[in-house]
């Protein structure tokens, strides 16, 4: 009496034959033997990149361009004004300055530096002002104060608060 073994389901489906691909791939080198050469080289490459990413990656995606010192961009309208050393000496207009910050002569001994003019054409003018450097446009006033920059031309900035008006020249 012999016993017949069977699969799962009840089927004698024969085993699928092992398909040796090594000789196809042998035989694709012989034929193409400068791919013995590309392949590796494209391997290296690949590998090169991605290490250069993990690397640098979180670097260059993060990094701000217009952030680089000494790199000026023509279309830029980011103005940089370093402290200069025109300090005010005149004990009696200082103290005018210093009486009252929101008086009609919070201008005294203000000094009309120049002005930028931006890309879209907005003038901006540059006021030294005590230790501080103003930045105003046109509508714009001084603090809390009532004085509006009403004009900016290259010789000089125009103020006006009320019926008041105050002229600083370059």
């Amino acid at each position: 009496m012999a016993l017949e073994l069977t699969r799962k389901g009840g089927s004698n489906k024969k085993p699928k034959p092992q398909v040796n691909i090594l000789p196809q791939i042998e035989d694709f080198f012989q034929k193409n033997p400068i791919m013995k050469i590309i392949i590796p080289v494209v391997g290296f490459v690949i590998i090169v990149a991605v290490f250069l990413i993990i690397v640098f990656g979180d670097k260059v995606l993060t990094e701000d361009p217009s952030a680089d010192v000494g790199v000026q961009n023509p279309n830029s309208n980011v103005v940089e004004v370093l402290p200069g050393g025109n300090d005010v000496t005149d004990d009696k207009l200082l103290e005018i300055i210093n009486k009252d910050p929101l008086s009609k002569d919070i201008l005294a001994g203000a000094k009309y530096t120049g002005y930028v003019t931006g890309s879209s054409g907005l003038k901006t003018a540059l006021i030294e002002l005590r230790k501080d450097v103003l930045v105003l446009s046109v509508g714009e006033t001084v603090g809390e104060s009532s004085w509006e920059l009403i004009e900016i031309t290259e010789d000089h900035v125009l103020f006006k608060a009320g019926e008041a008006t105050k002229k600083i020249n370059r």
